[in-house]
């Protein structure tokens, strides 16, 4: 995405397009994102307030549920080496 992704651009090219119509598309499904600016927005948070959110814990990733579960599958992978061929 070019230029600065403001409020109303999230809204636009990225709220309205893409998560609308997939979170239709899954009853009861509850969407979350962090907290940057676009996304605490007035307009981003009148144009979400039609579907169940999941707030955003203290501006925090470690608290973020989903860091638990990357922290799972990289114990349970194990090392990968990549190759380079010239």
């Amino acid at each position: 995405m070019r230029g600065t992704l403001t409020g109303q651009r999230y809204v636009d090219d990225i709220l309205r397009p893409h998560v609308e119509p997939f979170l239709n598309g899954l009853p009861g499904s509850i969407f979350q994102q962090d907290n940057a600016r676009p996304h605490t927005t007035r307009v981003a948070q009148d144009f979400l307030r039609h579907f169940q959110t999941f707030p955003w814990p203290a501006r925090s990733p470690d608290l973020s549920p989903v860091e638990h579960v990357w922290d799972e599958l990289k114990r349970q992978m194990p090392s990968c080496h990549t190759l380079y061929m010239i």
